[in-house]
């Protein structure tokens, strides 16, 4: 059976990119799916191809993408090259005359990919990119796994109480206003392409009731069946014995990355509650690539001044040895589906405290997985975390049931095994 996935990581192409935010658990999967079926990934790189592959490049005159076919340890790869908004000039252009042409070039690409592997069955990870649009010009059976959805995710870009008009204009910079409207065009491009590509994909893969329900608000004959993530290989491996002990110092820890709807302004607000109000002594570490500047200036909090401490991004073995070694973890968003961080904090038995939104509550049962806290809400946070941390016994049995749960809903082989059966069970359908 031939699989093509069209994904927002290069997985395991060994000269594109990283794994960080998300990118992981792809190839994560590719490792338990690649040895049972002829695979091929697709992805999109904004680095030009004569950099990162010595393969022959398909490109047409007076176009702007380009994409390769490369194949590496039994996988083949399809690197395709968006040559659109390099410069600031491209992007001043595209939010006067929108990304439409961009994306017409995109798809033709896509179809070109899946006219030259000829798969039996294409896998579209997430509906945020144009992805998902080559279902329109295919009669191979598609599948979309559900990742974030950018709607709802708009929504709630910004922090409550934040206007459009205070985000744009943080900051009195000609060349930061526009970056920041462009920015906004292709949210509001994003979520049109998106209803467009639920509206037409029939079966889906989600892992959250949130999910299931977001998807049939734009389709309700749609056909969605549970899929689950395998999560990045060393926290599986962990020995949780020899590195986990609850600290006698409260000690947190976040992995978040830099939008706005992430709720680093929570994060703020919270530790200024812990310092001020409990006076407990404590330390934050935040991974991830945040930029505090604007979630300092809206709330009026440094963040040294309040025990946070930017740990920039990390690998999988040093969060590893960060979340284990904390009391618990924190998950401050405003809007998330199932977030990696959160389900990566569990299988290491971290107790873990987060927001009340999107499809946390399926991965959260709370008071025995975990605890959910009202959106937004500082007190909320403050008030449960300080109450975890005087109750060790507490602490030790929800991150126990925490690892319990994580182990089965993220295990390897099962998910692989109901993954291949899908395929098998729609490469014999009509699409």
């Amino acid at each position: 059976m031939k699989v093509l996935w069209f994904a927002n990581t290069p997985s395991h192409f060994s000269a594109a990119g990283s794994a960080y935010n998300g990118g992981g658990w792809v190839s994560a999967l590719e490792d338990e799916i690649s040895p049972r079926v002829e695979l091929a990934v697709a992805f999109v790189t904004r680095s030009p191809l004569g950099e990162i592959t010595k393969a022959q490049v398909h490109s047409r005159p007076g176009h702007k993408v380009n994409w390769a076919c490369e194949k590496q340890h039994g996988v083949t790869y399809y690197p395709v090259f968006n040559g659109y908004d390099r410069s600031r000039t491209d992007r001043f252009l595209t939010l006067l005359r929108g990304d439409e042409r961009q994306t017409f070039d995109l798809v033709e690409s896509f179809i070109s990919i899946v006219e030259d592997f000829k798969p039996d069955i294409i896998q579209v990870f997430g509906s945020e990119h144009a992805f998902g649009l080559v279902a329109e010009h295919t009669d191979v059976p598609v599948i979309l796994h559900i990742q974030g959805i950018v709607n709802p995710y708009f929504k709630d870009f910004l922090p409550p109480g934040v206007s459009w008009r205070r985000w744009l204009l943080d900051r009195l910079s000609p060349a930061e206003i526009l970056h920041k409207c462009y920015i906004r065009r292709r949210w509001q491009s994003a979520c049109a392409r998106e209803e467009r590509i639920l509206r037409h994909i029939r079966h889906y893969l989600g892992r959250t009731r949130w999910d299931h329900a977001e998807v049939l608000k734009y389709n309700a004959g749609a056909q969605i069946h549970e899929g689950g993530e395998i999560m990045r290989q060393p926290f599986y491996e962990a020995d949780i014995d020899a590195i986990s002990d609850i600290p006698a110092r409260l000690s947190l820890v976040t992995t978040i990355s830099e939008p706005t709807y992430k709720g680093f302004d929570l994060v703020l607000r919270t530790a200024q509650l812990l310092k001020e109000k409990y006076a407990i002594p404590f330390e934050w570490k935040v991974f991830g690539n945040v930029d505090p500047g604007f979630f300092e200036r809206i709330t009026g909090i440094r963040t040294a001044a309040v025990g946070v401490t930017l740990a920039g991004v990390a690998g999988p073995e040093e969060l590893v040895q960060a979340i284990a070694k904390a009391s618990m973890y924190v998950h401050p968003s405003y809007i998330d589906n199932s977030p990696n961080g959160v389900c990566e904090a569990q299988l290491l038995g971290a107790a873990v405290v987060a927001t009340r939104v999107g499809g946390l509550p399926s991965l959260i049962q709370d008071g025995e997985t975990g605890f959910l806290v009202r959106k937004g809400n500082a007190e909320d946070m403050a008030e449960r975390i300080v109450a975890m941390y005087r109750n060790k016994e507490l602490l030790r049995r929800v991150g126990h049931n925490a690892r319990r749960t994580a182990l089965q809903r993220h295990d390897r082989e099962r998910i692989a095994d109901e993954l291949m059966s899908l395929y098998q069970q729609l490469a014999v359908r009509p699409s």
